[in-house]
């Protein structure tokens, strides 16, 4: 009798673990081209609540652009010349988050969350 219980105890959590992760929402991975211009896009936008995921692709080495800041998240990253990078920004909430190159240029491109 013992064995029927704590066999209905392990389904029961491995059944709960997969409903759990069957809700967990996808992320929206935006891409980011990193050129002679700067970042494009320069504005993005999105929904409170989304899930965000930056692929950033540095195309060019002859801007300051060689480092990504996301200053509201506490984030810089490297951006190797040809070389995605992926960054994981989290739930968005309502408002706007600056990013930009590694000098501090924040006036680069931001993401519009509303």
């Amino acid at each position: 009798m013992k064995k029927v219980i704590a066999a209905f105890v392990v389904f029961g959590t491995v059944i709960g673990g997969i409903s759990a992760t069957a809700k967990e929402e996808k992320a929206k991975v935006i891409e980011l081209t990193v050129g002679k211009s700067g970042f494009e896009p320069k504005e993005i936008n999105v929904k409170p609540g989304t899930n965000v995921v930056l692929k950033v692709t540095r195309k060019t080495d002859v801007t300051c652009s060689k480092e990504i800041q996301v200053p509201a998240k506490k984030i810089e990253k490297e951006l190797p010349l040809n070389k995605p990078v992926m960054i994981a920004l989290g739930k968005l909430e309502k408002g706007e988050i600056k990013f930009g190159c590694g000098m501090g240029m924040m006036d680069a491109g931001q993401i519009f969350v509303k």
